[in-house]
């Protein structure tokens, strides 16, 4: 398992199993609530509200202080990005969703099939996982609890149309990361500018602009470093970090998949010469 974010609220790991038919049982017990979102390969899950077994695009829950028990039941072994949660994180969540959670604080069900309702979960957790980046994985978190929460449920939940007042105050981010988008734009310090919790932010801001924070935030940093890139000649770690970059690496791998090509490719086609 190697981890991937950590702090108070929830854990992420990228856990990769090469195991198979012959591998003993794995059994523990879950300390936190536990979501586990299988990208590929193929295990059996068992605990106290059944047994699976678990494909890409399942979501497998775990309660706190629950049993389980994996096994392989061919060879090629699976790779899975596992969650785990605080209460609070949860309250969180369920408090914007307008979903109750139970007494217990348990999941009621084994897992989540993949589905349509959780394919976008397992796609933001899949992009957190080749990109490693903290807000990517956040939002993965975030969503990934969302659906389990709503699809334990039966899928209902009290989800309405962003009011005005909130319209406003997606506004009012936007145009603080147009001006701000080298400085500070995790999904917090959003959520907190715009006067709302993290989930309800990242809820509403999607609803309204078709996008994560994160993915909006990443466009407009690659779209003045593409400006400064045609209009001077400074040197292209420069460009990137003045443009919000903390990572060379990063930079130069979000502007060729966004331009279609490198960085340098892009100033020498369109700018004022290379560095």
């Amino acid at each position: 398992m190697h981890l991937l974010a950590e702090d108070g609220a929830f854990g992420a790991w990228d856990c990769v199993c090469h195991k198979g038919a012959r591998s003993t049982v794995s059994e523990g017990e879950h300390p936190r609530v536990h979501i586990s979102v299988t990208l590929a390969g193929v295990f059996h899950a068992r605990s106290s509200r059944g047994e699976v077994l678990s494909s890409p695009g399942l979501l497998l829950l775990g309660n706190a202080t629950d049993g389980y028990a994996y096994r392989h039941v061919d060879d090629g072994g699976d790779r899975s990005v596992v969650f785990d949660y605080a209460e609070s994180f949860l309250d969180e969540v369920s408090g914007s969703l307008g979903v109750r959670l139970r007494e217990t604080r348990a999941f009621g069900r084994a897992a989540i099939p993949a589905s349509t309702a959780s394919a976008d979960a397992v796609v933001l957790t899949q992009r957190a996982l080749c990109t490693g980046e903290p807000e990517a994985v956040r939002e993965a978190a975030l969503t990934v609890a969302a659906v389990a929460l709503t699809e334990d449920r039966g899928g209902v939940h009290s989800v309405m149309a962003p009011t005005s007042a909130q319209a406003r105050r997606v506004a009012k981010t936007l145009r603080y990361v147009e001006a701000h988008s080298a400085d500070d734009c995790s999904l917090n310090t959003l959520a907190e500018h715009a006067g709302l919790s993290s989930f309800h932010f990242l809820r509403v801001f999607r609803a309204m602009t078709g996008q994560t924070p994160r993915q909006f935030v990443i466009a407009t940093r690659l779209r003045m470093a593409a400006m400064s890139l045609r209009a001077t000649r400074a040197p292209i770690t420069e460009v990137a970090l003045e443009a919000g970059f903390g990572d060379l690496s990063h930079f130069t791998t979000s502007f060729a998949r966004a331009f279609g090509v490198s960085p340098r490719a892009y100033r020498k086609r369109h700018g004022r010469g290379g560095d």
